[in-house]
């Protein structure tokens, strides 16, 4: 019914649910990029240095998880550093998460049969089910806003006021583009393809001037976000805009009071 759902799945997460592809040492890479260069830094120390580190055969950062049975008792040594990264791989990626996977696996089947999702790739299931992320920058340059944001009702596509949203909203955070969405769509992120395809439209209109002596400036900006529809006054300069803007998409979310 194209509704998003705002949950992080992993790529190899949905390799791991349907079981398309085995995982190396370098999957975790993927995941934990942190572990991944720890463990790689294992390979070139010796002897003494690896015994000062206190290492055993349990899981990072999860000591009462063996990596194999008496692990805990098992020291890191020049002889078995290999098997000790292949095993934390495997633990983190498969061992530790197969009951969640399990689960995940029987609840998703009653949705959608897991061999029609073969046809996809990892990273296109990831991105059907959860949208374009906001972290991909592609989604917020000034060209992909102008050509996807619409302008009416007052604002055209050269109007100041509107192009002063457009270079707000290019310099948003990941953060913020999630609080900008939420507050204007009702959802955290965008569908494939970004604000392209956003159905309908993400549509900017010039909300009504107060009458005299109130200004614009003394106004917030208010949503309909059933129509993706953005109601802007027509601020005096880009600053005011992002104060009001800022505010409103921290204290307009999950209610209906600028709605």
């Amino acid at each position: 019914d194209s509704r998003l759902v705002d949950v992080q799945l992993h790529p190899l997460f949905w390799r791991a649910v349907l079981g398309s592809a085995p995982f190396s040492c370098s999957s975790l890479r993927e995941v934990d990029p942190e572990v991944f260069a720890s463990l790689g830094n294992l390979r070139g120390m010796e002897g003494e240095a690896l015994a000062q580190l206190c290492v055993d055969f349990t899981l990072p950062g999860h000591p009462r998880i063996e990596l194999k049975p008496g692990g805990a008792g098992i020291s890191l040594a020049p002889s078995n550093v290999e098997e000790y990264i292949s095993l934390v791989s495997e633990v983190s990626l498969v061992v530790a998460v197969a009951p969640q996977v399990a689960a995940f696996r029987t609840a998703f089947k009653e949705l959608l049969p897991l061999e029609a999702c073969r046809i996809w790739s990892e990273k296109e299931l990831a991105s059907i089910i959860m949208g374009a992320s906001v972290r991909d920058d592609a989604c917020w340059t000034l060209e992909h806003l102008g050509a996807h944001v619409k302008a009416q009702h007052g604002y055209t596509a050269d109007s100041r006021c509107f192009r002063e949203l457009l270079s707000c909203m290019a310099e948003f955070s990941p953060e913020d583009r999630r609080k900008f969405l939420t507050f204007v769509t009702g959802a955290p992120s965008l569908p494939i393809g970004g604000f392209s395809g956003l159905k309908p439209p993400l549509t900017v209109v010039k909300k009504e001037a107060p009458p005299a002596p109130l200004t614009p400036d003394q106004f917030m900006p208010s949503v309909m976000t059933c129509a993706n529809y953005l109601k802007l006054p027509e601020y005096s300069s880009a600053e005011i805009l992002k104060q009001k803007l800022e505010l409103a998409m921290c204290e307009g979310q999950s209610a209906f009071l600028l709605s």
